[in-house]
């Protein structure tokens, strides 16, 4: 019974952590438009997408445990990714290369570690050019400051919270094994995403 009430417990901080996070970032996107609208629509939309999101990634940490089998893992974090891509619909876009490439250096620690560096790099371009966006659009300001610390709260935040499933299964006998081998979907995924990169920067500006 206590252990039932802990799991409903955390769920509901999951939700009501995806809402405060929707609610959050629905108001950053407002403050960095340079035309702001306001569409109950857009707004009810987003906040979904974030508390789908949270909740989706704190039933997989639960199921984590009891994963057995390798099929069983590749369903979980199927899961995981399809609930998290509603979060890079519409402008969002421009940030799934660098989310996806920034959670396999941070949670895929057993890559190499100069491949992660090279994701890390990689995946802060856009970041880099959306600042310098936010800069020429509002000035130096601590407004602007504000805008851009937020931006990357928002982001550092989707990172941390999507371990879970991206994170390696490790299981049984094959804990040992799984210690520096790189995953063939890991790989996949990573020239999938550096794929988008290239196709998500095309026509970013860079004054």
């Amino acid at each position: 019974m206590i252990i039932a009430q802990r799991g409903w417990k955390i769920f509901l901080a999951a939700v009501f952590g995806g809402l405060l996070l929707g609610i959050v970032a629905r108001l950053w996107m407002r403050w960095i438009s340079t035309d702001p609208e306001f569409t109950w629509g857009g707004t009810i939309g987003i906040v979904i997408a974030f508390t789908v999101f949270t909740t989706t990634q704190t039933a997989i940490y639960v199921l984590r445990k009891r994963v057995r089998s390798r099929r069983f893992a590749s369903v979980i974090r199927g899961v995981g990714i399809f609930f998290t891509l509603p979060l890079f619909a519409a402008a969002g876009a421009i940030m799934f290369p660098t989310v996806a490439l920034t959670s396999i250096a941070l949670w895929q620690k057993q890559m190499d570690r100069k491949v992660r560096i090279a994701l890390y790099a990689i995946g802060s371009i856009i970041p880099i050019l959306q600042i310098k966006g936010f800069m020429t659009n509002f000035g130096w300001t601590i407004a602007t400051l504000g805008r851009v610390l937020l931006f990357i709260a928002i982001y550092v935040i989707v990172v941390i919270l999507i371990k879970p499933t991206v994170s390696p299964f490790k299981f049984g006998s094959e804990i040992k094994a799984a210690k520096g081998r790189r995953n063939t979907w890991v790989i996949l995924f990573i020239v999938f995403v550096t794929l988008l990169f290239l196709f998500f920067t095309i026509g970013i500006q860079g004054n």
